[in-house]
């Protein structure tokens, strides 16, 4: 019989500065700033997505993780009161007290070396994701259709901004091709057992073809239902953009 899923909240978040992971490591606390805070906050645990500010081995991939003791609203004065001048002194954080630092059986790396912001996911999918789209947690017809782009190899990132600057609106499914880039927008059903909430909104057809997207879109049914024929539809539309683009 085999083990129940662990589904532990666990929030990945971004670190920028090797200063921060120090302070994660030696002190054991992270701070999130509150008007930049996700929708859903709570978690068991944070994972570290660090960026291209650390060195070769660590850069662009989760490395660490850590237990959320207790999360508490203070001042970044009230934080690091060795810098009362600083310009965001007065800003309130989310202070995550954390239990010690520990490091990932393997990493999780990012294939397109993309920026993130908030990545709510699991436990389970913590430990066994391979690189950073494997953390995201969809609604059923969504993860269908990751689990078929994965079995055939087709090259994609979930979850991708509008635009590279774009924080507000995501596509479910990002292809990029030698003449352009491909949107594939999943119709949402829950998942059972799991509160699915999404941190962003999809981009609406009209944002994304004014943006110079190719969009596609599969309802649940289509989906589950023939998920072959969403899969022939997908490579004709990355054969008429030129192929799949260099990584």
């Amino acid at each position: 019989m085999s083990e129940p899923a662990d589904v532990s909240p666990v929030l990945v978040v971004v670190m920028n500065n090797p200063r921060d992971l120090t302070l994660v490591r030696q002190e054991g606390w992270y701070r999130i700033p509150v008007r930049r805070a996700p929708p859903r906050l709570g978690a068991d645990y944070l994972a570290f997505y660090q960026t291209g500010v650390f060195g070769e081995e660590e850069r662009w991939r989760v490395n660490y993780y850590a237990p959320v003791r207790r999360v508490r609203r203070l001042r970044r004065l009230d934080l690091l009161p060795g810098e009362p001048d600083h310009p965001r002194a007065q800003e309130e954080y989310y202070k995550f007290e954390l239990g010690p630092l520990a490091r990932l059986p393997r990493p999780i790396p990012s294939r397109r070396l993309r920026r993130i912001t908030f990545i709510p996911t699991t436990l389970e999918r913590l430990l066994a994701a391979q690189e950073i789209n494997d953390l995201w947690l969809g609604h059923e017809a969504e993860e269908r259709l990751w689990a078929e782009f994965k079995a055939q190899g087709i090259a994609v990132e979930r979850r991708a901004p509008l635009r590279e600057d774009d924080e507000e609106y995501v596509v479910d499914f990002a292809l990029y091709c030698r003449e352009g880039r491909l949107a594939v927008l999943c119709e949402d059903a829950p998942v059972a057992g799991i509160h699915l909430v999404r941190e962003q909104p999809l981009a609406s057809d009209y944002d994304l073809t004014a943006a110079g997207w190719t969009v596609l879109r599969f309802t649940a049914q289509e989906i589950s239902g023939s998920p072959a024929r969403c899969l022939e539809t997908v490579r004709a539309a990355i054969a008429a953009l030129g192929g799949p683009a260099a990584c």
